[in-house]
């Protein structure tokens, strides 16, 4: 019999100064969902109401599995709210080419074509169910600020070209036509990626689910879980719940809920931002016609604009800036070095996220044995990655087939020396910073 002790882990501590997400500017109201109270059984059980829980429920419910997702905060509350909304159908470190010599010929296929269409898959989900979260499919791009970058990219667009993704590679004087900045000399495109309001997102993915059946919770925070009798038991402060299947989907949470999870993955501090709306002049220069990019700097830079003309961006954090002034401070200088129509930018919103990375910078299923498994996946850009994720674990789930799942299931493995892991991300960021 194994037994888990839950510590909470919090994502979303309110620092002084710092605002809500600009997406609660216009997102629907969560999900109506009770918390967990009294004693219930269930086929599946999934923790964590992000994407990556959400989808799974909801591609679950659709195919009438008898699923129950629980969160312990509202639905959203955690990284996939607090992210930048962009959706980014591209692998971080790899190529279509250099994932083959990691995953082997055949793995490395599947994942890239699962990565390729993440982001038309998103749009389709939104679409099919009519989920208004400002949603914007005109395309993710990352900048070249070098040329022997910008002739790397040009071999990338090939690479996506050859099996079947509507990848291109843009040149230097339409990047800065497209973006509205002259720091860089090239960009690839994506054609499927962009961007949404992801908070409404994933509380219209929720809500959909529960209209097809999933049973939801909300403000249940698992306190414990145990194996026994062939059953998985979660209790929360109010009730339990009983499942044959479990899928852990609470991003850098995983750790608190089981052990085998501890000290898989590190944490990426971010500071996202958005300006106050931006006038008419400056929307016909920056961006003019949409689109989202992230560059591949080592202090990296990122934009879009939402559907109030906000232009959203982030820093990471470093041991360089701190405290609420530096933040703001921090924020007005990244939007005056890329866009010189914005000589005096305001913040309207900063906030506080937290991605959580995985050391391969892959998306991975880990299989915990005991008919449970965990989903985790983020790495920075893991909205569109977690969206497919779910629906190909509802399908394995679903189906008993594991041949729907284009990221192979294995069992986890600590990051060596991981206390001083985790300090890394803002060590290399504030060295960055310097650099910058």
């Amino acid at each position: 019999m194994a037994v888990m002790q839950y510590q909470p882990i919090s994502s979303s501590k309110r620092r002084k100064g710092l605002t809500n997400p600009v997406w609660t500017a216009n997102a629907a109201p969560a999900p109506q969902a009770e918390g967990l109270v009294g004693v219930h059984d269930v086929d599946v059980l999934i923790i964590g109401g992000g994407i990556a829980g959400a989808t799974t429920a909801l591609h679950l419910a659709e195919r009438n599995i008898d699923v129950a997702l629980i969160e312990a905060g509202q639905f959203g509350d955690g990284a996939t709210g607090q992210s930048g909304g962009i959706i980014a159908p591209d692998y971080i470190r790899h190529t279509p080419e250099t994932i083959r010599d990691v995953l082997g010929a055949d793995a490395g296929e599947r994942l890239t074509d699962m990565i390729g269409r993440s982001g038309a898959h998103v749009f389709d989900l939104v679409r099919r169910h009519e989920i208004e979260c400002d949603m914007r499919q005109d395309g993710f791009y990352t900048p070249a600020h070098t040329e022997a970058l910008a002739e790397q990219q040009r071999a990338m667009a090939q690479q996506w070209q050859a099996r079947g993704h509507k990848v291109s590679f843009v040149e230097g004087a339409q990047t800065r036509a497209l973006f509205g900045t002259d720091r860089y000399c090239g960009a690839l495109r994506f054609e499927d990626g962009g961007g949404l309001n992801p908070l409404a997102f994933v509380r219209g993915v929720a809500r959909v689910a529960q209209r097809h059946g999933a049973r939801l919770f909300a403000g249940s925070p698992v306190r414990q879980l145990e194996r026994k009798d062939g059953r998985w038991f979660c209790y929360t402060p109010s009730g339990t719940m009983r499942a044959q299947r479990l899928v852990l989907a609470a991003n850098g949470g995983n750790a608190a809920l089981h052990p085998a999870m501890r000290r898989t993955s590190l944490p990426l501090n971010v500071f996202q931002f958005a300006s106050m709306p931006l006038d008419p002049s400056q929307r016909q220069v920056i961006l003019p016609r949409g689109g989202a990019f992230t560059d591949k700097m080592p202090y990296l830079f990122t934009a879009r604009l939402d559907g109030l003309g906000h232009l959203v961006s982030a820093f990471p954090m470093s041991f360089a800036v701190n405290g609420e002034k530096a933040y703001y401070r921090e924020a007005k200088r990244r939007l005056k070095q890329y866009f010189p129509t914005m000589p005096e930018p305001q913040i309207d919103y900063l906030w506080h996220g937290l991605a959580w990375v995985n050391t391969s910078f892959l998306p991975e299923i880990y299989d915990l044995g005991d008919e449970a498994i965990a989903i985790q996946a983020c790495n920075g850009r893991g909205l569109a990655t977690n969206t497919v994720i779910g629906s190909q674990v509802a399908e394995m789930l679903a189906t008993g087939d594991a041949g729907a799942l284009s990221v192979t299931p294995r069992p986890p493995v600590p990051v060596r020396f991981h206390a001083g892991a985790a300090l890394l991300p803002r060590l290399l960021m504030s060295l960055a910073y310097l650099t910058n």
